[in-house]
């Protein structure tokens, strides 16, 4: 039995940033409890009395994910309607908290162009954004419009970046 759309674009999302987060040799545990969907680890090599061991750093960035066929990507500008509830979470961190980003997987309407699988390849044919923010929540009813620079694109650099920004707030 196939699964449903929005369980497909939900298991194909994590993929994808599974994928980009590995590249960036970090890992993720996943929750899907409370508004947060995951945990980035960056993984250290580190010599200790034992040998060499690879360890996380202790460093950790939250995120929400969101697989999406509805968000408008504009050259330079990606627009998606996000909930109140999750555009709150978000915003209204604490400074001294993990901090917490939504990771925006933009699929096609069309879940035939989704996923390509060819002798040594599997394609997942998405593009991915990253965004955050601070400030006051919102006392919109139902959902908040976001405005997602398209160079924030969710790369292996930019969850390096993020990262390292998450240990220069806990270390600065």
């Amino acid at each position: 039995m196939p699964l449903p759309r929005e369980h497909l674009l939900d298991e194909l999302a994590t993929a994808y940033v599974q994928a980009v987060a590995a590249i960036a040799g970090a890992t993720i545990a996943g929750s899907r409890d409370y508004g947060i969907d995951g945990t980035l680890q960056q993984i250290e090599q580190r010599r200790t009395t034992e040998g060499t061991q690879f360890l996380p750093s202790g460093y950790p960035v939250d995120f929400q994910l969101k697989g999406t066929t509805v968000a408008s990507v504009g050259q330079s500008l990606v627009q998606y309607d996000l909930k109140v509830r999750n555009y709150n979470l978000i915003v209204d961190r604490r400074a001294s908290a993990t901090p917490c980003y939504l990771f925006l997987v933009c699929f096609e309407d069309n879940p035939e162009a989704w996923f390509a699988l060819q002798p040594g390849e599997l394609i997942l044919k998405a593009s991915a954004f990253w965004w955050t923010k601070t400030g006051p929540k919102s006392s919109n009813s139902s959902t908040v419009r976001v405005d997602i620079p398209s160079r924030n694109r969710l790369t292996p650099d930019a969850i390096r970046d993020m990262l390292r920004a998450s240990e220069e707030r806990f270390e600065g």
